[in-house]
């Protein structure tokens, strides 16, 4: 089989996919099966481990199932052999102390006589499934999107053999000391542990920002699918028709959740725990996937489509004060003061008096032109049929209201 497409980029995903496919051992057609499977999406869930794969795997009618991967992990004895390997080479010696893995660590273990890719007889599935077929389709599947994982982080190999990155690298270095002579401090050059959020968060106030993210925080680390946003591992509880509990909006409002949370600690974004749930609704429909998706979220939360779309796009110009302006005429503001200081802004640039009514709450220039002053107590330019449903943000706000008109020609 050619492991030319998606499965596989890299030196270690294909060598991990070149070593299961070996030998011809009959396992050939549930292997294709299973690579159909991984490229559509079926394995929604992979967690990696020492010597152990753990998926769960969408079947070909929508079944759900179940999957343990035993991987035979090498005795510690192999792992010194391939470290005494390792520190022999100064070129893998290098790359492995910068956090890489020289593909030339394959031949290292193979020249001590430990073979570092499993073949597929060294793997033990366990499937809920019906197929007593070793592997069966879905185990095959899970195999192809671990080739994916070590596209992006070679070292998973090595835990599925049984040893942390941490823990290899701490045995090259300390034969690499004893090689030079030297007394190797167990706490030198430790990776980053984190912070605790308790301790992130002791004494702060919600809104405050938060310290610095620690080094070690530099990818999402999700249990979401290889295969792209949108395809998280689904909840499959059985929760009674009476509650109208959707399982599928539990698991989008956790990925969102997990979204905003990384936002906040990379980022230095906002939390949004603030806002208003119309608002919250309007940030969550500008990352829908597809006008199908809002008018789903729309349908959840019981307003039109149509209105989701124009709050939507609000958040998107102003945020969620350009939110509350355009579902909520209580946020307009109705100081009288204000609103004709505004009116005489726009004389002063040549503007007819009598083309700007003076309402309670707003300023109107002509059919459908409303320039109103939200909560934040800046300018807003609003547009419609003239039915107040029907309003629409047009521009970002602005603190001077003659930057919102154009002067008359």
């Amino acid at each position: 089989m050619s492991s030319s497409d998606q499965f596989g980029r890299t030196f270690w995903g294909r060598a991990w996919i070149n070593s299961l496919e070996a030998r011809g051992n009959g396992n050939e057609t549930r292997l294709q099966r299973g690579r159909t499977d991984a490229r559509r999406g079926a394995v929604r869930e992979l967690t990696l481990n020492s010597g152990h794969i753990a998926a769960r795997v969408v079947g070909a009618h929508g079944e759900l199932f179940g999957l343990d991967i035993a991987v035979r992990p090498l005795a510690p004895s192999e792992w010194e052999q391939v470290a005494d390997a390792v520190a022999g080479k100064a070129v893998h010696l290098a790359a492995l102390l910068d956090g890489e893995l020289h593909a030339g660590v394959v031949d290292d273990a193979a020249a001590v006589e430990v073979t570092l890719l499993p073949q597929m007889s060294e793997l033990r599935p366990d499937c809920t499934c019906e197929d007593w077929n070793e592997p069966c389709r879905h185990a095959a599947a899970a195999c192809f999107v671990v080739a994916e994982e070590m596209d992006r982080d070679p070292f998973a190999l090595f835990l599925l053999r049984g040893i942390s990155r941490d823990d290899f690298i701490s045995m090259v270095r300390t034969r690499r000391a004893a090689a030079a002579g030297t007394v190797l401090n167990p706490l030198e050059d430790q990776a980053p542990l984190g912070i605790l959020a308790a301790e992130a968060w002791r004494g702060a106030q919600l809104g405050d920002p938060l310290l610095p993210a620690p080094e070690i925080v530099h990818s999402r680390r999700l249990l979401l699918s290889p295969h792209g946003p949108g395809q998280y591992s689904p909840w499959d509880a059985q929760i009674p028709s009476q509650h109208k509990v959707s399982t599928e909006r539990v698991d989008a409002l956790a990925v969102d959740a997990v979204d905003r949370a990384w936002a906040m600690i990379v980022d230095g974004q906002h939390s949004g725990l603030g806002s208003s749930a119309t608002s919250d609704l309007a940030r969550r429909a500008t990352g829908a996937s597809s006008a199908l998706a809002v008018a789903e979220l729309a349908d959840f939360a019981g307003v039109t489509p149509q209105r989701l779309t124009v709050w939507a796009h609000a958040w998107s110009v102003a945020g969620d004060a350009g939110v509350a302006v355009i579902a909520d005429t209580d946020s307009w503001s109705t100081d009288q003061q204000l609103l004709a200081e505004g009116r005489e802004r726009l004389v002063e640039i040549g503007h007819s008096r009598r083309s700007i009514a003076l309402n309670y709450h707003s300023l109107r220039m002509s059919e459908g032109l409303l320039l109103v002053i939200g909560p934040d107590h800046k300018w807003y330019r609003l547009t419609g049929s003239g039915q107040r449903q029907d309003m629409r943000l047009e521009q970002p706000p602005s603190e001077d209201i003659r930057e919102l008109v154009e002067e008359p020609s």
